[in-house]
């Protein structure tokens, strides 16, 4: 644990969850192998497609709708739909095969286990402070067994800009009824957590696990305290 700001007096933390919490990267890059193989065995022709297909589905999607940049899960859904109606499927059909493709990604999406050290350490932390969890991606919290910890979760989408936006953030200091200098977000991201959380006024904890897969970018911003895992937040309780 290293400290680059004074860290001031908190009240709460706030957690992003993938790569902070998980190594995400191998998580999804299963699921994605899985949706694609399942799709081939839905749609055979798909098996045809060039290795590009859906991520420019993807591409087409957020040029018609960069609104969807917001929400991966209708960016998903968006894209499985655009891709299979160009496969030659009515509006209706293309619908239903994506929300059932879909259902069959998140089922891998959320095929993952938090180690029992972070889970420790997160109902340790949530006995003595108010902890919430905040998001871009989509996982369930139930699914993978964190629910308990946490008294509010936000994702990004349905209305919630993604960080490094600052909704998520302040929908968060007003339901603890906190000033969000008051708050502690822990998270991954440089840019994401650490520039937005900072923009917003919070404190931050900048997760630096080298075990995890995932490439960080360059610190925009310097966070409050650097930590090379979840488990020396230990030191608050």
């Amino acid at each position: 644990m290293r400290f680059y700001r004074r860290l001031q007096p908190f009240k709460a933390l706030s957690f992003d969850l993938d790569d902070t919490l998980y190594d995400n990267h191998p998580v999804i890059t299963r699921a994605e192998r899985a949706l694609r193989e399942h799709l081939q065995t839905l749609v055979p022709k798909t098996q045809q497609l060039a290795n590009d297909f859906w991520w420019q589905q993807r591409n087409d999607c957020l040029q018609k709708e960069p609104h969807l940049s917001h929400d991966v899960t209708a960016l998903r859904l968006a894209a499985l739909t655009l891709g299979l109606a160009k496969l030659g499927f009515s509006k209706k059909e293309a619908q239903q095969k994506a929300q059932h493709a879909f259902a069959f990604f998140l089922r891998h999406r959320n095929n993952l286990q938090v180690a029992k050290p972070v889970i420790e350490v997160l109902e340790q932390l949530a006995q003595k402070f108010p902890i919430v969890a905040i998001s871009n991606g989509n996982v369930s919290v139930d699914d993978i067994g964190i629910r308990h910890c946490f008294k509010q979760t936000y994702f990004a989408g349905n209305g919630n800009l993604q960080k490094p936006q600052s909704d998520m953030f302040m929908q968060a200091c007003d339901y603890l009824d906190i000033a969000p200098q008051q708050l502690l977000h822990v998270g991954d991201c440089t840019h994401a957590d650490i520039f937005g959380a900072m923009r917003s006024g919070c404190q931050t904890a900048w997760v630096h696990n080298e075990s995890f897969a995932i490439t960080k970018k360059p610190l925009q911003v310097l966070p409050t305290m650097h930590l090379d895992h979840v488990e020396q937040l230990r030191y608050f309780i």
